[in-house]
C-alpha cells in the first residue's frame, strides 16, 4: 500500500494513499500534529495501542469528534451507480486517466463532499464524483464518472486498489489490523487521534 481544505479537501486527506514515518526512539515527540502507520496491538473501548514498523508503540485515545473509518478491499464490479468515489489516477501520454486508486465513500459524506476533478501535488489527478455507468468489457475495464460541470472517464487496471470506506465505532477495531492515525502528541508520546483509518485484515 502506498499514499487524500472544506469538507471535500479534509476527504482528500482522508483518502490519501500514506508512507510509514519513523518515530524517534530516543525522546518523545514534542506536541503538535503527528501521523503514524502501523497495527493495532491491543484494543478496548476507549483506546488502542498501535504497533509501528519499528516496534515502538504508541497509545491512542479517540475523542467524540475522532473519525474513524474502515477500509474493505472491492473488485470493480463492488461499484455501483451512484456510488460516491475518490479516484486517484495517472495521466496518460494520449491524455486518458489510468486509476491507481479508487475509494468508495460512505453514504454520510453524500451532500458534504466536493464534486470535482483537481491536480493533485504529486503530478496525479484526483477526481471525486459519482458513478453513472461502470463498464467491464473484454477489451478493457472503465469507469464513467459525473460532477457538476462534466463527466471524467477513467479506465481501471487489475492492478488498481479498491476500498470501500465504513464509518465505525472504536470497538470495531481489532488486534491485527492495520491503521493510519492522525492526531495531536502528547509529552508523553500518547497521540489523541483526529482521524483513524483502518483495514480489514486479508482472509
Amino acid at each position: 500500500m502506498g499514499t487524500i481544505r472544506t469538507v471535500g479537501c479534509l476527504m482528500l486527506v482522508l483518502v490519501a494513499t500514506v508512507s510509514w514515518l519513523p518515530q524517534s526512539a530516543v525522546a518523545a515527540p514534542a506536541p503538535g500534529p503527528s501521523q503514524i502507520e502501523g497495527v493495532i496491538a491491543t484494543s478496548d473501548a476507549t483506546s488502542l495501542t498501535v504497533a509501528l514498523k519499528n516496534n515502538d508503540r504508541v497509545h491512542v485515545t479517540p475523542t467524540a469528534d475522532t473519525r474513524i473509518i474502515l477500509r474493505t478491499n472491492q473488485q470493480l464490479q463492488d461499484i455501483k451507480a451512484n456510488d460516491l468515489v475518490a479516484v486517484t489516477a495517472k495521466r496518460e501520454p494520449d491524455g486518458s486517466l489510468t486509476a491507481l486508486l479508487i475509494n468508495i465513500i460512505p453514504p454520510e459524506f453524500k451532500g458534504q463532499f466536493t464534486l470535482r476533478q483537481s491536480l493533485m501535488e504529486s503530478g496525479n489527478i484526483m477526481t471525486n464524483a459519482i458513478v453513472f455507468q461502470n463498464v467491464r468489457r473484454i477489451d478493457g475495464r472503465t469507469l464513467y464518472l459525473k460532477m457538476p460541470d462534466g463527466t471524467a472517464i477513467i479506465n481501471v487496471p487489475q492492478y488498481t486498489d479498491i476500498f470501500r470506506l465504513s464509518v465505525v465505532r472504536l470497538v470495531d477495531l481489532k488486534p491485527g489490523m492495520r491503521v493510519v492515525v492522525r492526531g495531536t502528541n502528547n509529552p508523553d508520546g500518547s497521540l489523541v487521534a483526529i482521524q483513524i483509518t483502518a483495514d480489514v485484515p486479508p482472509r
